[in-house]
């Protein structure tokens, strides 16, 4: 197993405790709640403000999309929260069904009686309410998760051709993988100066192009976030 470098990534954070199941309470720092499935994403979405300078993110994991709906009563319920936020982003991963996990998501905000929007990346509207926007991975309604636009940035290059042979190879010995692109992008890694399997440290080191064309509609989402003021 290769060694974790700590120091370049954010800590893990849990969403409940493990022996009562309440709520701690959630920290509000920013006007901007950018909120994503792991420490992995959070890792991956802090290279990407950090890459598009924007200051006043903060970014919070749920802890999976199974607990995106406890989490957002924690945040409705943390002081400040009414006073301070403007702008609220979820980032999640389609995985089998795109609809399936965008329904989810406004479930989920209506649960804590946030605004929900009718469709993705685009952002609720009206009043004095916080404004929502939610984001699906990999986007433009297609299965997958954050892994699957990571494998498109190295697609069609010579790299890639030594992934397919590489996989062709283990999977007549082993089988296929249950989630291909995550086997594919962490693949991708070992031929890095540095590998490492965290694909939110990957992006702390630079090994991901975050201005490759794969990544449009995520700088987009990110920017419409945090808007340069009038």
């Amino acid at each position: 197993m290769p060694e974790v470098d700590i120091t370049q990534a954010i800590p893990p954070r849990t969403n409940a405790c493990q022996w009562c199941g309440r709520m701690p309470e959630v920290d509000i720092t920013q006007e901007v709640q950018l909120l994503v499935e792991g420490n992995d994403e959070r890792n991956f979405f802090d290279a990407f403000i950090k890459y598009l300078s924007i200051s006043n993110v903060q970014i919070q994991s749920f802890g999976g999309k199974d607990k995106l709906r406890s989490f957002l009563l924690g945040l409705v319920r943390a002081p400040g929260f009414r006073q301070i936020v403007k702008r609220v982003g979820i980032v999640r991963d389609a995985d089998k069904s795109a609809e399936r996990a965008f329904q989810g998501v406004r479930d989920s905000l209506e649960n804590a009686s946030l605004p929900a929007p009718t469709q993705p990346e685009e952002p609720t509207r009206g009043g004095d309410n916080v404004a929502v926007t939610v984001m699906i991975l990999p986007g433009g309604n297609r299965e997958g998760m954050l892994e699957t636009l990571l494998c498109e940035t190295f697609a069609g290059t010579s790299v890639e051709e030594c992934i397919d042979g590489f996989f062709e190879c283990v999977e007549e010995l082993c089988g296929h993988s249950k989630r291909p692109d995550k086997a594919r992008a962490r693949v991708y890694l070992a031929t890095k100066p540095d590998p490492h399997l965290s694909v939110g440290v990957a992006a702390k080191k630079g090994y991901w192009c975050l201005d490759h064309d794969v990544f449009g509609n995520v700088r987009d989402f990110l920017m419409s976030l945090s808007p340069p003021e009038a």
